[in-house]
């Protein structure tokens, strides 16, 4: 009798743990299709931890590593998001030519961003390739912290290398944007240092009616920084993504995470969101930031294996 009201609770926690995570994918989906792909920090995160809470087994138990894994990856993007606009100023104030200077030495005296949108860009018009690199564009705000979220259920180990790397990354480029405001190819044009560049991924928003992410790109509320061009972070987290999963993982997945991280590059530079010379910049900041991070894991397991070796030399004590 026991043994079967047993079975009929385990029964009912299942059926209501697959009823929940039911509705939760219902929920998201029908959040997807109503108000689009959650980009904002503060929605992207809420549909994230959720999501972890829903789908992790025995997540009840698991709330208190959760809140201690996440609560300062958490805190870190909605500060970002809150004093970022504090480190903006005016464009005039900003660097305008070293970034372009460099580009237009790398090409023979050419912006990329404005000879591929006279070559590629029908304003109105879009093409498939321009659906193509706002669908890559978007994924920024998103594919690190969904990464994130897998490794924690699958990986901790690497989920604990990878957050501690994203969030330096971040500081890092946050602290550039401080020190080092820099403009754009298309405020560029704006300002009339270069011919017109389109901002084509608010354009491809709009056209697309989703207008609610425009405040993303305006900074009509003072939380956007339209001059936070140096280093591109949108560059350095999929390198960084390129670089964490190099090793150990199949020919397919790395050509794959290679593409991703070139079609970023692409799309920023076509986009007229960043020069090449920041995009570089920004693999700089990436490859340096998983360099040390991989140092400080190496020197990490030295000084531990050093702890470990005076127990292992240690004779055993025998007794009568």
């Amino acid at each position: 009798m026991i043994g079967t009201q047993d079975e009929t609770t385990v029964a009912r926690t299942r059926g209501a743990l697959v009823a929940l995570r039911a509705a939760y994918l219902a929920a998201l989906t029908l959040s997807i299709a109503t108000t689009g792909v959650p980009i904002a920090s503060d929605r992207m995160l809420l549909w994230l931890v959720l999501g972890l809470v829903v789908f992790t087994p025995t997540a009840w138990g698991r709330l208190g590593p959760l809140a201690l894994d996440w609560v300062p990856i958490v805190g870190l993007l909605l500060l970002y998001d809150l004093v970022r606009g504090l480190a903006a100023v005016p464009a005039a104030s900003a660097h305008l030519w070293p970034q372009l200077r460099v580009d237009e030495w790398l090409f023979g005296g050419h912006v990329p961003s404005v000879w591929l949108q006279h070559a590629l860009y029908h304003p109105g018009h879009p093409r498939w390739y321009d659906f193509a690199t706002w669908a890559v564009y978007v994924t920024h705000f998103f594919a690190l912290w969904v990464t994130l979220a897998v490794l924690w259920r699958l990986d901790h180990a690497r989920f604990r290398r990878l957050a501690a790397m994203a969030v330096s990354l971040t500081v890092l480029g946050f602290i550039t944007y401080a020190v080092f405001p820099a403009v754009p190819p298309w405020l560029a044009g704006d300002e009339g240092a270069l011919p017109h560049v389109s901002r084509l991924v608010l354009g491809m928003w709009q056209h697309v009616g989703l207008h609610f992410a425009t405040p993303l790109f305006e900074n009509g509320g003072g939380f956007v920084n339209l001059v936070a061009a140096v280093p591109s972070l949108h560059a350095a987290y999929p390198l960084l993504l390129t670089l964490a999963f190099w090793r150990g993982t199949p020919r397919w997945v790395r050509a794959g995470l290679v593409a991703y991280t070139l079609a970023m590059a692409f799309a920023l530079v076509y986009g007229g969101e960043h020069y090449v010379a920041d995009v570089v910049v920004g693999w700089i900041y990436a490859a340096a930031v998983f360099a040390a991070g991989a140092w400080v894991q190496r020197a990490w397991a030295r000084r531990r294996a050093r702890r470990a070796e005076p127990s292992r030399r240690r004779p055993a004590v025998h007794t009568a």
